[in-house]
């Protein structure tokens, strides 16, 4: 089976056990098929407490949209979310401290709020396996369905332009930041959730300028 039908069919599974009408409601929507002006992108980034969802948890999620090709900073969201466990070394990276987080929204709260801002979306991730493994996991847990939408990952676009390239990757190649550079961006403060995904829907937007 084509990936192509995969997903529709994949949605279309899921929709129905899907417990929240928002997530049914996108697992609902014609997939777009539009050029890259066209299509609507939500630019997302979380920070977490692990490296994998069934050691961490989601302690940070921001995003931004890309519409008309230009970044919409007046749609940008930005949530701190109450983690059930202390954060430990894991704040060395994302510099969220307990306090921080005792502060933070509820999962659902801050999971509903993308629900509504990813409607007729593209989702775009730098490392797109790593958060969407963690709000697959989340949607299934809160509402019985995995989050089952178009997604582009700016890692996986730069590791195959390298691969084609040059043939190889050094260690580091991929991180966002030297991404960056690559296509003349300047440098920015990273492990912020909202900064990182305005880098990377910065960096999205370079890698589609002819």
């Amino acid at each position: 089976m084509s990936s192509a039908l995969t997903l529709p069919l994949q949605r279309a599974w899921w929709r129905r056990k899907a417990r929240h009408p928002l997530l049914a409601q996108r697992l609902a929507e014609p997939l777009p098929h539009l050029g890259f002006s066209q299509t609507r992108y939500v630019v997302i980034d979380l920070e977490t407490t692990a490296l994998e969802p069934d050691a961490g948890e989601i302690a940070s999620i921001g995003w931004v949209v890309i519409e008309q090709a230009a970044v919409q900073l007046s749609q940008a969201r930005h949530f701190h979310v109450a983690v059930q466990n202390e954060v430990g070394r894991s704040a060395v990276f994302h510099q969220l401290t307990d306090s921080d987080l005792e502060q933070g929204v509820a999962l659902s709260r801050a999971l509903e709020a993308l629900l509504e801002a990813i409607e007729h979306s593209v989702l775009v991730f730098h490392n797109a396996q790593l958060d969407m493994g963690f709000l697959n996991q989340a949607m299934k847990t809160l509402w019985g369905a995995p989050l089952l939408m178009p997604v582009r990952d700016t890692m996986a676009v730069e590791r195959k332009r390298l691969l084609q390239r040059s043939g190889a990757i050094r260690a580091g190649d991929l991180r966002l930041f030297q991404c960056r550079r690559r296509y003349g961006l300047p440098d920015v403060t990273l492990h912020d959730a909202l900064g990182d995904a305005l880098a990377t829907a910065e960096l999205w937007l370079a890698m589609n300028t002819p």
